[in-house]
């Protein structure tokens, strides 16, 4: 089945099956809220300019009066469990260290000794205190000065005048984020419905089980768009339309965040009418089972709930977690939020996916692309949170076995990401065209994206 086989152009949405109207055939209610409503939007049809996604100068603008205000996520409090543990985040110019600095404590300092200059942590690591690699000035994990070699030296630091300048944090879910700007609004603000749409999904009862960090030879922007919308998969993933009901994907706006709800175990609208529901389920069985013979549909069962079921199942296995609770969407459904301006947590159960998407130094044609892959807690102690892997620019996630069935489908996007902005630099015309509403997420970030640079 390829894409070219669909003939969609004439389908109006109308006739499509809304995502409410599957949601009331599921087994067990989905939580209303949150994926019982919807936020629709009319934002306009202009086209998006290309300069600002291959332009070094939109690129400088973004890091002056963007990434130096906004709130953004750095890392995750497990990344760092222990005192004295610390990692590294880096935005531009920009870098800062985030540390436990107290059991029940997290401070983040900006990542340059108060000596010289030199950058003090490179990697993520543990220390009891920090200590400049230059001429072992040192600090406290609390950013206090500790020692200075040959104090007598110099005069002109005294007590305070030295100690590492903190950059300003808060914690949410167990996610840690920070702002260069300290009279940022609080980041509750900034999360929009996060904390009331999630209390239904708590990302604190998560853990890492994959955490992958890639260069991607593409703008971080153009990054993005790649997954604020489900009118792409017929043509870049082909291979899931069987099961993906892309065309019927719901898109909701809200004011710093925006979602899409796309339905699983339920065919692409481009197949046509009378689809077969048990090829539906044997494609979704047949991609989401790690191993084994993909069983035949139980009579009378639909696709989504034997596909919810096997979801459920898996995570008994894996993780020791009863998941009976949860209706079908929570558990196989692809659930996607964004908080603008670059994080991409997901609800629901199984698809606990995160991303990030980060402009790389002063190269507006490459990002860096994050993915965590984060499950439910099982019984017992908290499992530590699965290292971080570095990928270049031509290292494939399929390298990356803890991604599972994920790896795939993410190199075909990074191919596509690789693509356009090739495809950008070479267009004839000035502008993207942007849809009113499969492609309505990305007018809705670009929008707030004009309010912090200045239109």
């Amino acid at each position: 089945m390829t894409a070219r086989q669909f003939d969609v152009e004439r389908m109006p949405r109308e006739e499509m099956r809304t995502v409410q109207q599957i949601l009331d055939d599921d087994t067990g209610p989905a939580p209303a809220p949150p994926l019982r409503e919807s936020a629709p939007s009319k934002l306009g049809t202009a086209d998006i300019p290309i300069e600002r996604y291959v332009s070094r100068e939109f690129l400088a603008l973004e890091y002056e009066r963007l990434w130096s205000r906004v709130w953004q996520w750095a890392c995750n409090e497990e990344d760092i469990p222990n005192v004295g543990d610390h990692t590294v985040y880096e935005i531009g110019d920009r870098s800062v260290f985030v540390v436990r600095s107290a059991p029940d404590a997290v401070k983040a300092f900006h990542n340059s000794c108060r000596h010289r200059g030199r950058q003090l942590k490179s990697a993520p690591g543990n220390a009891a205190h920090i200590t400049c690699p230059f001429h072992s000035w040192s600090w406290n994990l609390d950013g206090s000065l500790r020692g200075v070699p040959c104090r007598w030296d110099f005069p002109q630091v005294g007590e305070g005048t030295h100690d590492l300048v903190e950059v300003r944090t808060e914690i949410y879910a167990g996610f840690v984020f920070l702002t260069f700007d300290n009279d940022a609004q609080p980041l509750a603000e900034a999360l929009d419905v996060i904390p009331e749409h999630f209390k239904h999904f708590p990302l604190d009862r998560r853990f890492t089980a994959a955490h992958v960090s890639k260069l991607v030879a593409v703008n971080w922007k153009a990054g993005m768009d790649a997954f604020l919308e489900s009118y792409h998969v017929m043509s870049v993933h082909p291979q899931i339309v069987e099961f993906n009901a892309d065309l019927n994907t719901q898109y909701d706006v809200w004011h710093n965040a925006n979602r899409m709800i796309s339905p699983l175990a339920e065919p692409s609208p481009a197949l046509g009418p009378g689809y077969d529901p048990a090829a539906v389920f044997e494609s979704a069985a047949g991609y989401f089972a790690a191993q084994g013979e993909v069983p035949e549909l139980p009579e009378g069962v639909a696709p989504r709930s034997a596909i919810a079921g096997m979801g459920r199942e898996m995570m008994r296995q894996m993780l020791g977690v009863d998941l009976t609770s949860y209706s079908d969407s929570e558990i196989i459904d692809g659930i996607e939020y964004f908080v603008f301006p670059n994080w991409f947590p997901w609800a629901g159960i199984a698809n606990g996916i995160q991303y990030r998407f980060r402009p790389y130094r002063h190269d507006p044609d490459v990002c860096i692309m994050d993915v965590r892959l984060m499950f439910p807690l099982p019984p017992g102690p908290r499992p530590p949170a699965a290292p971080v892997r570095h990928l270049g620019l031509n290292e494939p996630f399929a390298t990356v076995p803890e991604l599972l069935s994920l790896a795939g489908v993410l190199d075909q996007d990074v191919d596509n990401m690789e693509a356009m902005q090739r495809g950008m630099k070479a267009a004839p015309q000035s502008g993207l065209v942007i849809s009113d509403y499969q492609e309505a997420r990305i007018r809705h970030y670009h929008q707030r994206l004009d309010e912090w640079i200045g239109g």
